[in-house]
């Protein structure tokens, strides 16, 4: 019985978007930057979405090493505990790595846009007290 994907196909096309994605992001950052006025700030957005795409490849590589066929033993895959914990670790610790990256660049804000909602709290306090 064949198989209907392989492990090459899969491969093969997590390398194609590991490098399409930082382009394609870099594109999509400028375009939706500039429908804002901030094609600058829009391109690293980009940027660092489509840095998934190389970190996803890392990760496959990491992960298709680890889970290989080894001949001495006869054995693939997660076939010991040891291989389960340090794949859950890599991918945890990875994880945990970008999520604090991304939460970083999600949160942060430009000085004028926080001004800006200073003065819109202020103004609406002003009006409540009327």
């Amino acid at each position: 019985m064949e198989e209907l994907v392989t492990v090459e196909q899969v491969g093969a096309v997590i390398a194609t978007l590991a490098w399409a994605g930082p382009v394609a992001g870099l594109i999509v950052g400028i375009i939706a930057g500039a429908t804002q006025g901030r094609a600058g700030r829009g391109a690293l957005r980009g940027l660092a979405v489509g840095a998934l795409g190389p970190v996803i490849w890392a990760l496959w590589l990491v992960f298709s090493h680890l889970v290989r066929y080894n001949p001495d033993t006869g054995r693939a895959g997660l076939h010991s505990i040891s291989t389960l914990v340090v794949s859950a670790l890599i991918f945890a610790v990875v994880g945990i790595a970008l999520g604090a990256f991304y939460g970083r660049i999600a949160i942060a804000r430009e000085p004028e846009e926080s001004e800006d909602q200073t003065a819109n709290h202020a103004d609406t306090d002003e009006q409540q007290a009327q």
